[in-house]
């Protein structure tokens, strides 16, 4: 037997993994470099780190060249840092909130710092529903409650049920709200993406209790439980702080759920499952899921970019997911590809040639928005001229 067959993998990115939460009281920097000097751009730091400092770092340390063996998973699920590593998060995000509200009622009102300090709350936000995402899969009582914490933080309480039930269950068909069509931009991806994802919760949930013979208004739906417990939050901090942040509170949970949904946008874009003769859909294949495998934003978004196997595999932590050549790639990572996503015209320009590339030509494959299809067929349906190149 070799070595490498009987020595234990080690995740070299282990002591990495808790970036992802001690990142989360950069806002407090922000504020006190703000409160000791006065200078406004202070409170720009987390967002300007996120979406300057990341790319940047990003381009110059590369992609992620590490990938567990399928025999190391149950151990590296089974560690408890893992576990740990995400949790911790929901405290600190927490504090980070109401930090900001504290921070805009105590400041004379200006609105550079209303602004700026909104923004850095929602960005946190938006981490903490991407790691409510990730413990949202997990079946334990403590997981549960953990992902509960993290997504009601920003108002999307309904987050768990719509995307295990019903995003992974519709993904890549036309029935899914969280899949985008090639030719639709972000702003129009959200005004379906985000009602249509409450609703689908909302219906999920209203079948279930239905099934037990109980009302959809029942306390034991997770959908009204969960909505109800942000809104004594927000009512409990505006009680405390003052009217003045109740946009504070209302815009930053906004900003976290267009971060969330800038996610959903970019994963599964222009990629549709076939339809078998009997009117089911194929099972999701890794070529449903645009991956990105860059080591930076993988580490901070805990994996979110190996989206291919997130779908095999849903209930695999993130320690666990592995990445594979053979699925579709992004050409950044995830904080890149958002500011591409945010300008339509930059970002048809990258993924709809890759779009047209992953469909070998054949724009039949392609989930395309109906409008935009006559014109996408006619610049990239080309079949023919891709099983040529192929060829040679």
């Amino acid at each position: 037997m070799s070595q490498a067959a009987t020595t234990p993998y080690k995740d070299p990115k282990k002591y990495l993994w808790p970036l992802a939460t001690i990142l989360v009281i950069l806002p407090f920097l922000g504020f006190w470099l703000y409160m000791e000097t006065g200078n406004g751009l202070a409170l720009w730091f987390t967002p300007i780190f996120f979406y300057v400092f990341i790319p940047v770092i990003e381009m110059m340390v590369g992609e992620d060249t590490s990938n567990p063996p399928k025999e190391a998973i149950p151990a590296l699920r089974d560690d408890p840092f893992y576990r740990w590593s995400a949790f911790s998060g929901a405290p600190l995000a927490y504090l980070v909130w109401i930090a900001g509200a504290w921070f805009i009622s105590s400041q004379p009102f200006d609105w550079n710092v209303y602004i700026a300090t909104t923004i850095t709350v929602g960005l946190v936000g938006a981490g903490a529903l991407n790691t409510g995402h990730e413990v949202g899969h997990r079946r334990d009582k403590t997981s549960l409650l953990f992902t509960r914490f993290f997504l009601c933080l920003c108002g999307m309480g309904h987050f768990r049920i719509e995307h295990n039930f019903g995003h992974h269950v519709q993904v890549a068909t036309p029935e899914d709200s969280a899949t985008s069509m090639m030719g639709e931009s972000f702003y129009e991806f959200v005004l379906h993406e985000l009602p249509g994802g409450f609703k689908r919760a909302w219906s999920i949930e209203s079948k279930r209790l239905e099934r037990k013979g109980k009302s959809a208004f029942s306390l034991e739906n997770e959908v009204l439980l969960n909505s109800l417990i942000t809104i004594g939050l927000y009512a409990g901090i505006t009680a405390i702080f003052g009217l003045i942040v109740v946009p504070f509170l209302l815009i930053a949970a906004l900003l976290s759920n267009l971060m969330l949904s800038s996610a959903n946008y970019i994963e599964h874009y222009g990629l549709m499952r076939s339809k078998r003769a009997d009117g089911t859909y194929e099972r999701v294949q890794p070529h449903h899921s645009w991956n990105a495998n860059h080591v930076v934003s993988n580490v901070l978004l805990f994996h979110l970019q190996r989206h291919s196997d997130h779908h095999a595999h849903a209930e695999r932590p993130y320690q666990c997911l592995r990445h594979f050549d053979t699925s579709p790639q992004l050409p950044a990572g995830y904080f890149t590809m958002y500011l591409a996503a945010w300008n339509p015209p930059i970002w048809f320009k990258i993924m709809d040639p890759l779009v047209a590339k992953q469909m070998n030509g054949d724009m039949s494959k392609a989930y395309i928005k109906p409008s935009k299809r006559d014109t996408i067929m006619k610049r990239f349906h080309a079949p023919a001229e891709m099983d040529a190149v192929a060829a040679e």
